[in-house]
């Protein structure tokens, strides 16, 4: 089942409550008509309900094209010339603070902590049981919680905005806080959201957010932080409520959404609603024109040769997750697994997004694992992805080559998901990776830009800048 979808009048009203752009006060006093004014809004679960659904409606965009930042500039994922003007600069680590990229990707992380912040201060008007208003507070917590996770490993301390923005002036005057802030911030959302919200849904209500969804984000947030005493515990419980792995090829495709390996995952609807994914038009290699898809894709998120070869003999992902197209002297690695056959159109994909899965906490419980010096227990837990995915066991590791091993693991379980980038950032090895890549890196388009280490954060957007002069850039750019 598929989260239902928000209705227009509550969109138009929940973009009337946040001020973004200038705009003359005889605008601002005016009421469009068919526009429900905030003041007369609110007042029934239904609203609260329908403005909450809104904001897991607006992560369709943003996980449209989140793997633009987490996985293209990484060894994984490559451009190529007819994709080159849509993520160039993010393959070839060339961004700067007027990338339109960067710029879309705040905006909408920010409005959906808008959303998720309205929902929050007028939860409380409506009479409901606590049980609901519980649960629709969780989820807004839980949605403020990811996209600041969003943000903080992007562009580290950022505006923090936990109120509704009710006038221009008070949007753009919040200064920078610092990284620590933020993961302070999200840490208490995580475990606020996860000590109030259901463990599952049922029908329509399956895709929220839940207590273990909260849980599984908190324990990776831990990780991200190196908190892991603090870690261990969160991860460990989460892979408790796990049972069996599914295999690789049953939690990809069609059809196959909200499946056992998934605690959280962006929902996607296709059939001409305009909720539908751009995986297909984002990722078929544009020489093949419909001999995949029935859409011609644009090449975008196209493995490396890489990761190809990295796969080790036998790993029965490798054919769910990466399909090669030739084109004369190009191959073309492509992300199979968003990929189906019948999809209608451009931006009709049905598929959803993985936000989280099973396999990804297994891997970051057996990390921490390996990190508290219990190398053993680690190999256990990696073992779980080893061998559903037809690989031998490992055993007898050191802590090291343990590390190692892990590692190589999320990497090939996890591409093209948007991992890559940041967990190469958060394990201090961006550098020295980019480094060797960039000397294999075919020249399809250029070479890849300097290796440093301020690469580890994205650039605040100028536009940002120059409307909030307490906004400081973030160094070497």
């Amino acid at each position: 089942m598929k989260l239902n979808k928000l209705t227009i009048c509550s969109i138009s009203m929940l973009l009337l409550s946040v001020v973004i752009t200038s705009c003359k006060k005889s605008f601002v006093e005016l009421t469009p008509k068919g526009i429900i004014p905030v003041s007369t809004f609110y007042n029934t679960e239904v609203d609260i309900k329908s403005a909450l659904t809104g904001a897991y409606s607006s992560l369709r965009p943003i996980y449209n094209e989140q793997y633009g930042f987490g996985e293209i500039p990484s060894d994984n994922t490559q451009t190529y010339g007819e994709s080159e003007v849509l993520y160039g600069e993010q393959d070839k680590l060339t961004w700067t603070s007027r990338s339109t990229n960067l710029q879309n990707a705040w905006t909408r992380f920010y409005a959906t902590i808008a959303y998720a912040n309205i929902v929050l201060d007028h939860v409380n008007t409506p009479t409901m049981t606590a049980a609901n208003r519980n649960s629709y507070i969780g989820q807004a917590k839980f949605l403020r919680a990811l996209m600041y996770f969003n943000l903080v490993r992007m562009f580290g301390g950022v505006p923090l905005v936990l109120n509704e923005i009710t006038s221009e002036s008070q949007a753009y005057s919040y200064n920078r806080v610092t990284a620590e802030a933020v993961y302070a911030q999200i840490e208490k959302d995580l475990t606020e959201a996860a000590a109030v919200l259901p463990a599952s849904y049922t029908g329509t209500d399956i895709g929220r957010a839940t207590s273990i969804a909260a849980n599984a984000l908190l324990g990776k947030v831990y990780m991200f932080e190196k908190k892991f005493t603090q870690a261990e515990p969160i991860l460990a419980g989460v892979v408790a409520t796990a049972g069996t792995l599914l295999p690789y090829d049953q939690v990809f495709g069609l059809g196959k959404d909200n499946n056992r390996d998934i605690i959280f995952s962006v929902q996607y609807l296709g059939g001409g609603f305009g909720e539908g994914n751009t995986f297909a038009r984002n990722f078929v290699p544009q020489p093949s024109g419909t001999t995949i898809t029935a859409v011609t894709g644009n090449s975008n998120n196209i493995g490396t040769p890489d990761l190809y070869n990295s796969f080790e003999s036998g790993d029965n992902r490798l054919n769910t997750a990466i399909g090669v197209f030739s084109s004369g002297t190009l191959v073309y690695y492509y992300a199979k697994k968003f990929i189906y056959q019948s999809v209608g159109a451009n931006s009709e994909g049905d598929n959803d997004w993985p936000v989280l899965r099973y396999a990804d906490i297994v891997l970051l419980y057996a990390e921490v694992l390996n990190e508290n010096n219990k190398t053993t227990e680690a190999l256990t837990q990696l073992n779980l992805v080893r061998t559903r995915s037809n690989l031998a066991p490992k055993s007898g590791l050191s802590q090291a080559d343990a590390r190692t091993t892990i590692y190589h693991e999320r990497r090939i379980e996890l591409c093209f998901e948007g991992e890559r980038w940041f967990d190469l950032i958060r394990w201090g090895i961006m550098v020295p990776t980019m480094t060797a890549h960039k000397t294999n890196y075919p020249p399809i388009n250029g070479q890849i830009g300097n290796i440093v280490s301020t690469l580890a954060l994205y650039p605040i957007p100028n536009r940002e800048i120059q409307l909030n002069n307490k906004l400081t850039q973030n160094p070497g750019y």
